[in-house]
């Protein structure tokens, strides 16, 4: 799925994640396995990752949880260790479950994750905005989640230009094991979710629009 008007320029001080996303499907192309978690990060991957074939995407979609991205993307390499996988997941989601990045570490699984860091529960940041006006609990800092996973055993990457993606993805799959790619995304950017992501999202739900009757 792609957007029907790309996000062409990002002026904001971290990276956009459409233009991240983007990075990474033409990194990985339409023949690796994709598992992706979080929230808004989510929906940037959605709509910005290249079509895959059958049993290529790995997603919650509408059941709501987060934290099955890095375990997701252990299994499918499991299943088939002949492909490239990388996940791709938001900060708040990545914490759930990181340590799992031993577990891989440990057995030799190569998996590369890539988190789109830009510091917040940002989803949830609409939802209280929404509801309250305010937003309150959501900040998380600035967590250094390449350091994370060296500690872990794994190789890591930390960028802060788009243009400095592609390298870290490239030396990433060159480790031979497992690695995470720490992203600076754009707070104001994440924030911002064009109205055709929004829509297609919660056809998940309803299902696509049906035609007016007249």
């Amino acid at each position: 799925m792609q957007l029907a008007t790309p996000i062409l320029e990002w002026q904001g001080p971290g990276i956009h994640p459409a233009h991240a996303a983007g990075v990474i499907g033409a990194a990985f192309g339409p023949d690796a396995v994709y598992t992706v978690d979080g929230g808004n990060t989510s929906l940037w991957a959605y709509n910005v990752l290249p079509p895959t074939r059958p049993r290529s995407y790995h997603s919650i979609l509408e059941l709501g949880m987060l934290g099955t991205g890095i375990p997701s993307a252990i299994g499918a390499k499991l299943g088939a260790p002949e492909r490239e996988v990388v996940c791709v997941t938001g900060d708040g989601a990545a914490g759930f479950n990181v340590m799992e990045l031993q577990t891989a570490a440990r057995e030799g699984i190569d998996v590369t994750v890539v988190v789109f860091a830009e510091g917040s529960w940002t989803m949830e940041e609409l939802n209280e905005l929404q509801l309250y006006g305010t937003t309150f609990g959501t900040a998380q800092g600035e967590i250094r989640w390449d350091i994370v996973a060296q500690g872990l055993g794994c190789h890591g990457e930390y960028v802060e230009r788009i243009d400095d993606l592609d390298g870290a993805l490239r030396r990433s799959r060159e480790h031979g094991g497992p690695s995470l790619v720490c992203v600076r995304t754009d707070h104001a950017a994440n924030l911002a979710i064009p109205a055709e992501m929004t829509a297609r999202f919660f056809e998940v739900y309803s299902g696509p629009a049906k035609p007016a009757v007249v």
